[in-house]
């Protein structure tokens, strides 16, 4: 039990700790683009020289890649992997690595600390082995969970951001730029506020100084980021691009579509509100106000009815005895 309550409040101080700190970086993000000499507004994040990391990190990095490259799997699993990687913001080239080696040392460690209390306390039976089998499994699969969480955030994250973007390409196309210079003039302006769609859009600007035809390089964008709605702004571009139509039309149409589009599931979400709220109000909050509202009453009930009437035929019996 006293196990339990430690490790509760370490998880809360830790989730607390980690809400304050995300709090703090979201609140200065503008700070720190403005005060802070950002990096050479040309050059991608490919390009850039490598920050230096921390001795540990690439040591716990290099160490999680010699384990996964155990159980590395053939190329076209590894190349599937990688995509989900890239999704989640993982381009380093041993991602695939590391990610295979989380999941091999999750699965060894996290039964650990159970193995060691039922030994401690002499209970090691086949129940308790099942115990840490389970959750054995329960860690190899749990940076897979957390990985698909990674995504899902990432993706509304971008999906959120995209009209606004599409709002300053076509500011930027109006007023005379082309598609190249408006993809680095948008990038340098998200930069600090969107992150993600920052490094997404220099890596586009990289390709096409690379060479790259503008459709292949946008539809590499689409691919990287798995996001529906990028995938149908770059299918509109492409196709307007060929039927010779403005791209600067197409893309101010489809602003307007994905904020509608945003403003229905937000609806829907407020519709099925209501059928989620229904468990928590029947377990959660009905029995609280019966409590509050009828428990009173019951307890007057009970000592002038019930106690009265028990202790007055508890005394007849008393007497007439």
């Amino acid at each position: 039990m006293l196990w339990t309550i430690w490790g509760t409040v370490f998880i809360a101080m830790f989730f607390f700790t980690y809400g304050l700190a995300t709090s703090w970086a979201s609140k200065n993000r503008v700070k720190v683009r403005l005060g802070a000499p950002g990096p050479a507004p040309g050059l991608s994040p490919l390009l850039r020289q490598k920050e230096n990391a921390s001795r540990l990190k690439e040591w716990s990095m290099e160490w999680l890649a010699y384990y996964g490259q155990w159980v590395m799997p053939n190329l076209d699993k590894v190349s599937e992997m990688r995509k989900s990687l890239i999704m989640a913001g993982y381009r380093h080239p041993k991602a695939p690595a590391v990610y295979l080696g989380l999941r091999v040392v999750a699965a060894f460690v996290l039964p650990i600390p159970l193995l060691l209390y039922f030994i401690i306390r002499g209970q090691v039976t086949p129940p308790t082995l099942l115990m840490a089998l389970a959750l054995s499994i329960f860690g190899f699969f749990l940076p897979a969970q957390v990985l698909g969480m990674k995504i899902r955030g990432r993706q509304n994250r971008l999906d959120k951001a995209l009209p606004d973007i599409l709002d300053m390409f076509v500011i930027s196309m109006d007023a005379g730029l082309s598609l190249n210079a408006a993809l680095q003039r948008v990038a340098e302006e998200i930069r600090g506020v969107f992150d993600e769609f920052f490094e997404e859009l220099q890596i586009t600007a990289a390709e096409l100084r690379a060479g790259i035809t503008w459709d292949e390089a946008f539809d590499n964008l689409a691919k990287r980021t798995g996001v529906q709605s990028i995938r149908s702004m770059v299918s509109l571009m492409i196709q307007s691009g060929k039927l010779g139509s403005s791209i600067g039309d197409a893309l101010r149409h489809h602003a307007e579509f994905t904020r509608t589009q945003r403003f229905l599931r937000a609806e829907e979400k407020a519709a099925k509100l209501p059928v989620k709220m229904v468990l928590p109000m029947i377990f959660c909050i009905f029995p609280s106000i019966m409590i509050v509202v009828v428990g009173p009453g019951l307890i007057h009930i009970y000592e002038k009815f019930l106690k009265t009437g028990f202790m007055s035929a508890g005394s007849g019996k008393f007497m007439g005895f």
